[in-house]
């Protein structure tokens, strides 16, 4: 994978074919996950997202909870429009290719990688001791697959951010 910012601020990134299959594939399974109504989300994702125990401890509860629930969860809804010009604009699957991200869009897809990254997480209930490298190498089926989207997106989101 290779990152340049052009001169107008818009990214150029060239993708190998896994690469940009695996961008695919988490941009279509976050797109899924924005969907569903918080309240139907698994527990450890609706906590990793919406931040429901973090709520808790502010004393946050009730009407006030709900309404930054749904606030939160009209944002992620927002990003539905980008995300499927994204997916239209990469590269066919099984080839590589350069996808450009507009500039006006970073801040909405770093905040989606990293969505897609805290929900995998949340899914497999990893810690930070999980996301070493060396978990991810003794990992196997869908924890493995999970912890190098992990990785992947976490690479892509720092060659963006430290260009």
């Amino acid at each position: 994978m290779r990152v340049l910012q052009e001169k107008t601020g818009d990214w150029q990134i060239d993708f190998a074919a896994p690469e940009a299959a695996l961008l695919r594939q988490a941009l279509e399974s976050t797109m899924e996950a924005y969907r569903t109504d918080p309240g139907e989300l698994d527990p450890m994702i609706g906590n990793a997202w919406y931040g429901r125990a973090g709520l808790r401890e502010a004393g946050i509860r009730g009407e006030d909870a709900l309404s930054w629930i749904e606030g939160l969860h009209e944002a992620r809804l927002g990003r539905g429009d980008a995300m499927q010009n994204w997916l239209k604009n990469l590269p066919p699957a099984g080839q590589a290719g350069r996808w450009v991200l507009p500039k006006d869009e970073v801040e909405c897809f770093l905040a989606t990688c990293n969505d897609h990254r805290l929900r995998r997480a949340a899914e497999f209930d990893l810690g930070e001791g999980d996301l070493e490298v060396r978990a991810m190498e003794k990992s196997k089926g869908d924890r493995r697959i999970a912890l190098v989207e992990i990785h992947f997106l976490a690479w892509l989101i720092e060659l963006i951010l430290h260009d």
